[in-house]
């Protein structure tokens, strides 16, 4: 599947990536290869999803934006050159041109779990758990976040799980000063029309991303 081993993924990380972040995409690999089983994801795909998925994170932002501009993508709100947007289309680009990644599910997660890109994706169940185990990882100390969160997510209440999160994550951005990108803001309505006060919801396979 791959054209590179766990190991040499792991060093080419270190080499463009602190300690920190090493470690914090060590916890997403942990976090993924839990809810690998529970969501019938291929282990492999997700313990190196988990492991890579901000690799184009500390790149410098002129850089991120060439990377943008070779393969097309849009940067038409002030949002979308925020590298807490950005990182996770160029980590994809990074996985795939310079990892040598080439599983659709696992680049297509990387790209999606920053929040940016449009339209329908492979599987939204992929996506999801990439983000809940970003957002779950055990070097997080978002307590609140992990009580509202953490039960439905381990008992497959993938729906649910995603209402939750959109609900914490957009006024903890506002709490930051940092601006929601308008995707976050259509995924929380679009959600809470799904699954807010009673609503029947909706399959995890067809879940919006």
């Amino acid at each position: 599947m791959q054209s590179m081993t766990f190991d040499r993924y792991y060093a080419y990380l270190a080499q463009c990536l602190t300690p920190e972040r090493i470690q914090h995409s060590l916890g997403v690999m942990q976090v993924m290869d839990a809810l690998a089983p529970l969501y019938g994801l291929d282990p492999a795909a997700a313990h190196i999803a988990g492991l890579v998925h901000d690799a184009g994170k500390e790149l410098p932002l002129a850089r991120m934006f060439s990377i943008a501009q070779s393969f097309g993508l849009p940067l038409n709100d002030p949002t979308d050159r925020d590298p807490l947007y950005l990182h996770g289309p160029i980590s994809a680009y990074v996985a795939q041109h310079e990892m040598g990644i080439d599983d659709p599910l696992i680049l297509e997660a990387i790209f999606r779990h920053s929040y940016m890109g449009v339209g329908s994706v492979q599987s939204p169940v992929f996506c999801w758990c990439l983000r809940f185990a970003d957002m779950l990882e055990p070097g997080r100390d978002w307590d609140d976040l992990r009580k509202r969160l953490q039960p439905p997510v381990f008992a497959g209440r993938m729906g649910e799980a995603a209402h939750e999160l959109m609900r914490w994550l957009i006024p903890f951005l506002e709490s930051i000063d940092v601006i929601p990108h308008p995707s976050q803001r259509v995924l929380q309505h679009k959600l809470a029309l799904l699954f807010g006060d009673g609503a029947s919801g909706m399959p995890n396979d067809q879940l919006p991303v």
